[in-house]
């Protein structure tokens, strides 16, 4: 059999600003980590760099957890790590729907043996405290896992009061921290989290590839008195500990993607939360003013919003998908698309850390403009929506 010959080309992606709700341009101080040399594995300068990045990690989680740990693996082997350390088969586990992300959430848990109990909200409303305490009440669940911003819907949930009501009822709280960390203050003694996952390329701007995940001494507890082994030899709380050990398992971690790590999380400790809280804010109330000076809804009350995603109605008689089909290709701007129950009706615009620029949020809405008067849609005033946007940013 002759093969067909591979037409060859150099790989040449196209640039894209990246306005979406899954990933963030990289830093330039990311973009240094990448040009650093290979170490060994077992380098000990190489662990030292780990441990730095750790500590980091901890420093931004405002945290003590001993077992905080940067692993290879997108967001979502986080939140694997932590279900399958926390979940016996036939535990009892409430899961938080509020969107796409406690779908999931529900989903994973279900995998891993538990019997699932889903408090849900409506899409666009963050979770009722009455609703957690009757599931509490009617099923003793074991674990509590709750999505912190959820980025199908927009919503900032409210964790505080839902976190006291789980240990109240002798629950652990598990959370997903992928779309609030080094976006807003994440203090996770504070907000009463006992365990919780985010990834490397959202608010902090890195490259993504590296899960980050932390245990606090009552999960870890509760890991240690486990009837049954933990179903994943890589996930293993143990095995997530080993990194110094000569039976480690992450054998040969991803190095430039952990230097480029370390490069912004010191970055988000020079400028610290209450700066880039601050930032990512008044970036979106830009973006917000501009879509609401071209007739544009934006979905989730103020009061709920979160701060790294913006949900927006597409209009009526407007094809949504062209839209983002033709930013992407004319302008190269990068947004997202609705999920599950919102699929075709949203638009989710993501203002992440690099992203969130102010030239990026200027051509986004220029072109937008242009793109929505082609398409039929009746733009209120030409030029105005960009200029609302300059006036509300700060420098």
């Amino acid at each position: 059999m002759t093969r067909a010959a591979i037409t060859y080309r150099r790989l040449n992606p196209s640039e894209r600003t990246l306005l979406g709700p899954d990933l963030s341009n990289a830093s330039p101080r990311a973009r240094q980590g990448l040009i650093a040399g290979l170490q060994g594995a077992a380098d000990p300068e190489f662990l030292g760099v780990l441990e730095h990045a750790r500590e980091l990690l901890r420093d931004l989680w405002r945290t003590d957890n001993d077992d905080t740990f940067i692993f290879p693996g997108s967001e979502e082997a986080g939140l694997e790590a932590v279900l399958v350390n926390l979940v016996e088969p036939s535990d009892v586990v409430a899961v938080g729907v509020i969107g796409q992300a406690g779908e999931r959430l529900a989903e994973a848990a279900t995998r891993v043996g538990a019997d699932v109990v889903r408090v849900e909200a409506p899409w666009g409303s963050p979770l009722e405290p009455a609703a957690l305490a009757q599931a509490l009440e009617e099923r003793r669940p074991r674990l509590v896992a709750l999505v912190h911003g959820d980025a199908s819907t927009g919503i900032l949930q409210p964790l505080c009061e839902l976190t006291k009501q789980a240990h109240d009822a002798g629950a652990l709280v598990a959370a997903d921290l992928a779309s609030t960390t080094a976006i807003v203050d994440v203090d996770v003694e504070e907000l009463g989290v006992d365990a919780a996952w985010a990834g490397s390329q959202k608010g902090l701007s890195a490259y993504p590839g590296l899960a980050l995940v932390t245990f606090g001494r009552d999960a870890v507890a509760r890991v240690e008195r486990r009837r049954t082994p933990v179903a994943s030899w890589y996930f293993e709380l143990d095995g997530l500990r080993s990194f110094k050990r000569e039976d480690r398992r992450h054998q040969t971690l991803p190095a430039p993607l952990v230097y480029a790590l370390v490069e912004v999380l010191e970055l988000a400790y020079e400028q610290r939360m209450e700066y880039r809280e601050s930032r990512h804010r008044n970036r979106q109330a830009a973006l917000i003013a501009a879509l609401e000076e071209l007739g544009l809804r934006v979905r989730a009350s103020a009061e709920h919003r979160l701060p790294s995603v913006t949900v927006v109605e597409v209009p009526a008689g407007v094809d949504g998908e062209r839209i983002r089909t033709d930013l992407r290709r004319l302008y190269r701007l990068d947004v997202g698309t609705g999920l599950g129950r919102w699929a075709s009706e949203v638009w989710r615009i993501g203002l992440q850390s690099h992203s969130a620029q102010p030239g990026y949020i200027a051509q986004l809405v220029s072109a937008l403009e242009v793109l929505l008067g082609e398409s039929g849609y009746d733009v209120p005033r030409s030029g105005a929506a960009v200029r609302r946007a300059l006036e509300a940013l700060d420098p």
